[in-house]
């Protein structure tokens, strides 16, 4: 029986979700007391703040996922892991302080030090603000970090005034100030220059990087078109590999094939694309001034954690969307042999759902889903101008001189009239004429 793509596609959502809630099932053994812990965590705080942190969400979470034995008691444990990302998100609010970068008796080395320390606490104290909001909103610690006693002098809640100072560190770095620059020529119109200044990023991005990718897809062609040479090599010598390797450089060598060339472009494009990510990972928090359709307080601001109320926020159909323009993008590029598009399919399936999950696990903004959405419809534009339709018109064009050579090679007959199978007719090009 053979299966749908659509069947496969659900298959592996359905496995997704499985894998998913069996990760959300887990139990964890904890104590009664979560002082011994707490009081440990808050002793780090001098020694290595960072351990300090994560302690703190690692007792979150064997809290949040602990094994009660009644009602009352899983509200205790859902009090204890909020307190905990409480606390966690309290000592990252500290820990980045700008003033501490200021102090002009820290030597260059030490501030350095200290900016790399105040990265790292910044982001776990993130991730800790949001799995406050978000999955522990009901409990009385994210109640009390709601409440606007927090800022630099602004009365905020815990993670919005965490989210500005972060924000105030990363306006010294240049990526930020280029993006915030797009935003300005613009006029800062919250309901079109921040998805617009994303736009103008993905069409550099896509545009700077289209030779490199149109160079590699040609190399991946060209090897899959001497595939059978290769594995007929392989069969020939799989007991010889020192022969087999010369042979193979010999046909490489042969069609004027680089084995590598399909990777280099690849990797001259990764670091382009760290920088395009940090980038707007860095301008992260401003977007949250910026909307988009449906993204919007009047909106996504009621359903926190599921729909975004500005492009800061996490929204779970930007989600979905990105993943099916994850699919469509990497299935347009066709290969010449059909064993190897079949696992091409497959790839794209894997590919999306192990993305699909990163968005879900770690709730990237609205701005970062929507940058990759704009980047995967101008790449399948570009995969379709460029790729699908040459291969398509290339392929159609093949077959119909294969049709014409094929017209051409029946032998001319004419029907007999007494009803035996028609006779060739045969002409004598050198007889003469009478």
């Amino acid at each position: 029986m053979k299966v749908s793509k659509i069947h496969l596609l659900l298959l592996a959502l359905l496995l997704l979700w499985a894998s998913l809630s069996g990760c959300a099932m887990q139990r964890y053994a904890v104590a009664p007391d979560p002082k011994p812990r707490l009081d440990h965590a808050k002793a780090l705080e001098t020694q290595s703040p960072v351990n300090a942190l994560e302690e703190y969400m690692k007792i979150a979470k064997e809290y949040g996922s602990g094994d009660a034995k009644s009602a009352e008691e899983t509200k205790k444990f859902r009090e204890i892991a909020g307190d905990a990302l409480s606390r966690a998100v309290t000592f990252g609010y500290t820990t980045i302080d700008p003033k501490r970068l200021n102090d002009p008796t820290l030597s260059d080395l030490a501030r350095k030090e200290l900016e790399a320390l105040q990265f790292q606490a910044g982001d776990k104290a993130l991730m800790a603000a949001r799995d406050l909001v978000y999955q522990y909103g009901d409990t009385q610690a994210s109640m009390r970090a709601n409440e606007s006693k927090y800022g630099d002098g602004e009365q905020l809640p815990l993670k919005v005034a965490l989210e500005r100072r972060i924000d105030s560190r990363n306006s010294r770095i240049y990526n930020y100030k280029i993006i915030d620059s797009m935003i300005k020529l613009t006029g800062s119109n919250p309901y079109f220059s921040y998805w617009f200044a994303l736009l103008c990023v993905a069409v550099i991005a896509k545009g700077v990087t289209l030779p490199l990718t149109l160079k590699s897809t040609k190399s991946q062609r060209e090897m899959a078109k001497i595939q059978p040479l290769i594995k007929k090599l392989q069969d020939e010598y799989k007991d010889d590999k020192a022969t087999l390797n010369t042979k193979m450089m010999e046909v490489y060598k042969e069609h004027n094939i680089n084995p590598l060339a399909g990777c280099f472009p690849m990797l001259i494009q990764l670091p382009f694309f760290i920088w395009v990510y940090t980038s707007i990972r860095y301008y992260e928090f401003h977007f949250a001034h910026g909307y988009f359709f449906w993204i919007h307080p009047s909106i996504g601001g009621h359903f926190k954690g599921m729909l975004g109320g500005n492009l800061s926020e996490f929204d779970i159909i930007l989600t979905l969307i990105y993943a099916a323009s994850n699919i469509v993008t990497m299935r347009m590029t066709p290969s010449p042999d059909p064993q190897q598009a079949q696992q091409q399919k497959q790839m794209s399936v894997m590919m999306t759902l192990m993305m699909l999950y990163m968005f879900l696990i770690y709730k990237w903004s609205s701005a970062f889903t929507l940058y990759w959405i704009m980047t995967n419809v101008i790449g399948a534009w570009q995969s379709y101008v460029y790729i699908y339709k040459p291969n398509r018109l290339e392929a159609e064009a093949k077959a119909a001189n294969e049709k014409v050579v094929e017209v051409k090679a029946k032998p001319v007959t004419s029907p007999s009239s007494d009803g035996n199978p028609p006779v060739r007719k045969m002409t004598n090009r050198n007889k003469k004429k009478r």
